[in-house]
């Protein structure tokens, strides 16, 4: 895994965690540090794990008829998918702030617009392997 500030980000989302903005990307990095514990499964060495092993839900991603380069590029969409998926979801929570919540909570315009720019980067990065799935 190639060194980046953001490790946890970057197990969640892999690349795509380079492109959040700071604003962003450093308070979705405290709370996924936050939640390791001393003992037993722990977030981070989960998520290296599912990285490890393809698929978004920690298991091989196997499909008959496909040679092994599709069913990576399989696993790759599978895991893009999990990303824009959250992302999204974050970007509806922040809509719903700003819409009726505490003005404290909102984020700003910038970062929503990098929320969606992830989103951009993940779709396209999908299309690009399902041409090669």
């Amino acid at each position: 895994m190639k060194t980046t500030r953001y490790p946890y980000l970057f197990a969640t989302l892999g690349e795509a965690a380079n492109t959040l903005p700071d604003e962003l990307a450093q308070p979705l990095e405290t709370t996924l540090a936050a939640q390791q514990s001393g003992e037993g499964i722990t977030l981070l060495d989960s998520l290296q794990r599912i990285r490890q092993v393809e698929g978004a839900d920690g298991q091989p991603l196997r499909r008959k008829g496909r040679n092994t380069a599709q069913c990576m590029a399989l696993a790759r969409i599978n895991r893009a998918n999990a990303g824009l998926t959250v992302l999204l979801e974050l970007l509806h929570a922040s809509e719903r702030v700003r819409e009726d919540g505490d003005e404290a909570q909102q984020i700003g315009n910038d970062v929503r617009e990098g929320l969606l720019l992830a989103c951009r980067g993940l779709s396209e990065y999908v299309d690009e392997q399902v041409h090669v799935a």
